[in-house]
């Protein structure tokens, strides 16, 4: 069973996750050659206020 965690920013729409699932799910099918029904995709979600790059919160970048 193929796992893909995707971890973001908060604030996509349902639909906007609902076309990544469905295109990642395409991909591992396509590529890795994993059975569609077997493949699974999470997605966790992160505030601004949880999430730093390169030192600094992305809440605190401009």
């Amino acid at each position: 069973m193929p796992l893909v965690q995707i971890t973001m920013l908060s604030g996509r729409t349902v639909e906007q996750k609902r076309k990544l699932a469905q295109r990642i799910t395409d991909v591992m099918v396509e590529e890795a050659r994993a059975q569609r029904e077997a493949v699974v995709v999470t997605f966790q979600e992160v505030s601004k206020e949880s999430y730093a790059s390169g030192g600094v919160l992305i809440a605190d970048k401009k």
